[in-house]
């Protein structure tokens, strides 16, 4: 049978210092509109860092954050502004007067105004004692013959509290084709009257970083350092400050992990260096700090690493912490980006439109000790994909984060109803045309539903069969070639999985 055990998770370290800005405290999910509930698992949710502990506020709204997710608290942690990269709304997902169709361009109706399909794309900076709020955005456009959508440029959109309006939308303040991930800022001091905002570019090993104040911007670097960022997809790579605010990291999963020292008077970076933490396929990746900027986490579909950024040797810096466990519900819960929350645990998208987060409950804690719980969290509402971009708040307090909020954490267990690997035969691979699977033992005798699964979580095609005992055949040929996942389920719900290689 399907157990579960709840546990409240009170972690030490106490921080009666703690800072009161708390405008990173809500997070917002929702794959589907309106409101989930015990008969669907769609619609809108309010993540809440407040009160001590982790807690989930439905929320009714009629578009969706699907790999973008961008809100504003106050200082206290009370909702004040989101945005799903499409338009700007109030806390209420009203959209604000003239918050409409930012960036409007060739394809912005493509996926828009539901959802902006572009992940770590925006933000939200604010300053010290305005009125006014800045939204930064990179959204997808076409350039030249409009074959292939870019972020072609950065915008700046700006929002009155006291009216909560939009004041000025969609003015560019850097034209360039931006990379696909990497979009950050952090405070040049904890006064916070001006932001660094850093933005990789695109086929190439340049890097803007930008100072942003209440005039605008007053400066623009452009470097050339560090490795070549290869193209990938829109949520494919991701970058970060840490919280102490000295460094830089980028990941993407072809080009591997980049670190620079960052130097908040100039804005300029340094001291690169390179781990090389590469995946054969064009897919995703995350990465995060830990809250004491020791550590960098990365992940790519099947695995999460810890790099140690105090070993002088690379090749013994680099640990691998968790691993992807076969999880299905009902598409493979694996690795995709990373946020760390103010409750000092780092977030791990799934993938696919699950309901989970996978949890790191002790960033700062070497090796395997960091403690990573796949599925450490269930959402009432499937995500897709999207994590939350916040810049970088906290920076010169003595504590980033908030040690002592609790979480309730998931451990599902469900091995009664997965076949063990060895059970069933699969071959060959990798595979040029058709794939076969052998039920050796006839375990799964009648109607078997198979699903094939980017390795992304992805589901590419689906089919049923009668199972005989006999062989079943799988057509392949028309799969690029790749990495991906492949399903077999029963009537009875009983699961079995495997990954193969399309040559």
């Amino acid at each position: 049978m399907k157990t579960k055990i709840v546990i409240w998770l009170l972690l030490g370290l106490a921080t009666n210092a703690y800072s009161q800005k708390k405008h990173d405290y809500n997070w917002l999910f929702g794959y589907g509109t309106g409101v989930p509930d015990s008969s669907s698992p769609y619609g809108g949710i309010i993540m809440s860092f407040n009160d001590g502990q982790i807690s989930f506020i439905p929320q009714a709204r009629d578009f969706e954050f699907n790999l973008q997710t961008n809100s504003f608290s106050d200082d206290f942690g009370v909702l004040m502004y989101m945005s799903n990269g499409c338009f700007l709304a109030d806390s209420e997902a009203k959209i604000l007067p003239n918050g409409d169709s930012l960036g409007y361009g060739k394809i912005w109706g493509v996926n828009c105004p539901k959802y902006q399909p572009a992940a770590q794309s925006c933000l939200f900076i604010n300053f010290s004692n305005s009125e006014e709020l800045v939204f930064f955005q990179t959204i997808l456009d076409t350039i030249g013959n409009g074959q292939k959508a870019f972020r072609k440029c950065i915008y700046e959109n700006i929002i009155v509290h006291s009216n909560d309006s939009v004041k000025s939308k969609n003015k560019i303040i850097l034209y360039d084709t931006i990379y696909g991930g990497g979009f950050s800022a952090i405070p040049v001091d904890n006064s916070y009257k001006s932001w660094w905002g850093i933005a990789p570019a695109r086929h190439n090993n340049e890097i803007y970083t930008f100072l942003y104040t209440q005039n605008g911007i007053e400066k623009i670097n452009k470097q050339s350092i560090g490795k070549e960022h290869i193209a990938l997809g829109s949520g494919g790579a991701q970058g970060l400050f840490s919280p102490n605010g000295r460094h830089y990291a980028f990941y993407s999963p072809l080009s591997g992990l980049q670190v620079f020292d960052f130097d908040r008077t100039t804005g300029l970076l340094s001291n690169f260096s390179f781990y090389e933490i590469v995946y054969p396929f064009n897919t995703s990746g995350g990465c995060a700090f830990s809250p004491d900027s020791r550590f960098v986490y990365v992940s790519n579909p099947t695995e999460v690493l810890q790099v140690d950024l105090m070993e002088q040797d690379s090749t013994k810096a680099i640990d691998t912490v968790g691993v992807f466990d076969d999880f299905f519900d009902p598409y493979p819960a694996t690795y995709m980006q990373m946020a760390l929350g103010p409750d000092c645990r780092i977030y791990i998208t799934a993938g696919g439109g699950n309901q989970y987060l996978h949890v790191i409950l002790y960033p700062n804690r070497k090796g395997k000790d960091c403690q990573l719980i796949n599925r450490g969290l269930k959402l009432p509402t499937r995500n897709s994909h999207a994590t939350p971009n916040f810049p970088h708040y906290r920076v010169d307090e003595p504590y980033p984060c908030d040690s002592t909020i609790r979480i309730q954490l998931n451990t599902d267990v469900d091995e009664a109803f997965k076949f063990r690997q060895g059970e069933l035969l699969l071959y060959p691979n990798p595979a040029k045309s058709e794939l076969i699977v052998q039920d050796i033992q006839n375990l799964i005798p009648g109607k078997v539903n198979i699903r094939l699964f980017s390795i992304q979580g992805q589901l590419i095609s689906e089919m049923q069969t009668d199972n005989a005992g006999e062989e079943m055949r799988i057509p392949v040929l028309n799969l690029n070639t790749g990495m991906y996942i492949i399903q077999l389920r029963n009537e009875k719900g009983r699961y079995w999985m495997s990954k193969f290689l399309k040559d």
